[in-house]
């Protein structure tokens, strides 16, 4: 199959639907059938974590990718990648942008600490993405703004 931008080399994906499994960069395209999106703009000292990939589900369809963003090997954000668009049920929370695209942002405290979080929702080509920063010393709500704005 034909994968724009995705090596044509056959790829093997995890095959547990019950859990989500360490992946590649080839085998996120392989799901997504386009080059994986990710944050081109990180804050200082953050960096791209692992990548999961959830096993298909009961009807063998509808797998996600899960990119992890790391600062001092703590998790700080995380990048959701579905196919689809956001639910008509949400389309009445739009209340932004992400990359030019309507979206649905969200800063909320963060009950496992003193921070907040923010969470942006939106859809481009095809795509729904998801992100959630968690907001600390090491990331700001301005560099959480420009890192889910890089996402491409």
């Amino acid at each position: 199959m034909a994968r724009p931008g995705c090596s044509l080399l056959p790829v093997a994906l995890p095959a547990d639907p019950d859990r989500a499994s360490i992946g590649t960069a080839e085998q996120a395209c392989a799901v997504l059938g386009r080059p994986m999106p990710e944050a081109r703009v990180l804050p200082t000292g953050v960096t791209r974590g692992e990548i999961a990939i959830d096993g298909p589900g009961p009807s063998g369809c509808c797998r996600m990718i899960h990119v992890s963003y790391l600062t001092a090997g703590l998790g700080v954000a995380v990048l959701d990648i579905g196919t689809g668009d956001i639910p008509v049920a949400n389309k009445g929370s739009i209340n932004g942008t992400v990359s030019g695209a309507p979206a649905i942002v969200a800063q909320r405290k963060n009950p496992s600490s003193s921070g907040d979080i923010v969470t942006y929702l939106w859809s481009r080509e095809g795509l729904l993405l998801s992100m959630l920063v968690r907001l600390d010393g090491a990331v700001s709500r301005e560099a959480a703004d420009r890192m889910a704005d890089s996402v491409r």
